[in-house]
């Protein structure tokens, strides 16, 4: 099973926005509304959200601050995440990510969610893929770095366009509510309602009806 990273193992959106908000403060601007981080954070890079946001300032200049708040302002597991992982690779199946944030971030992500690196089968990042999801390049490149078999591998993730990519490459995909699209969201981009799960816990019901 492969998992995306942000709010499907760790609440990022939360944590990027409370991030925001200081980073903005400190610096002496204006921080994004809640609507507005929505709307972009996640969907665009983060250098356009700032373009969008703060366009008088610069990338670095933002960004030494805003990782400045790591320990301040924390990454938070998602309820089960740990543990859903450890019973997956306890029960023999190979676990691994594939998320589109930058390697250094992830690996921070990895250690605040308490599961070692070297329990997953490879951990693919933006900076060691050739092609970012949802793109279905990005699920096919899997199968020839790694050898996956997409016919025996689930993807899960938050993002309802992510079962786009996955799907389009051969992978069974399942869909978790834990970020901020809705049961609605997947059943319109093809997810069907049984392969949509509350809650990570419950990936064993997932994996049964793929």
């Amino acid at each position: 099973m492969i998992f995306d990273m942000d709010d499907t193992l760790l609440h990022t959106h939360e944590t990027a926005f409370r991030k925001s908000v200081l980073t903005a403060q400190i610096l002496g601007l204006k921080p994004p509304s809640a609507q507005d981080f929505r709307r972009m954070f996640g969907r665009v890079s983060f250098g356009d959200c700032l373009q969008a946001w703060h366009p008088q300032l610069g990338v670095e200049q933002y960004s030494r601050v805003y990782d400045s708040l790591t320990k301040t302002v924390p990454y938070r597991p998602i309820s089960g995440a740990r543990r859903t992982l450890e019973k997956l690779i306890e029960g023999g199946t190979s676990v691994a990510v594939l998320t589109n944030g930058p390697g250094h971030k992830t690996v921070r992500k990895l250690a605040a969610l308490g599961v070692a690196e070297k329990r997953f089968a490879f951990i693919r990042h933006a900076d060691n893929a050739r092609h970012l999801k949802p793109h279905p390049e990005a699920f096919l490149d899997l199968v020839s770095d790694y050898a996956v078999d997409p016919r025996s591998t689930a993807y899960v993730s938050d993002f309802p366009d992510d079962g786009i990519g996955a799907r389009a490459a051969g992978f069974g995909f399942i869909g978790v509510l834990t970020g901020l699209w809705s049961t609605s969201d997947f059943l319109a981009t093809g997810t069907t309602e049984p392969l949509i799960l509350e809650s990570l816990r419950d990936i064993a019901q997932g994996v049964s009806r793929l």
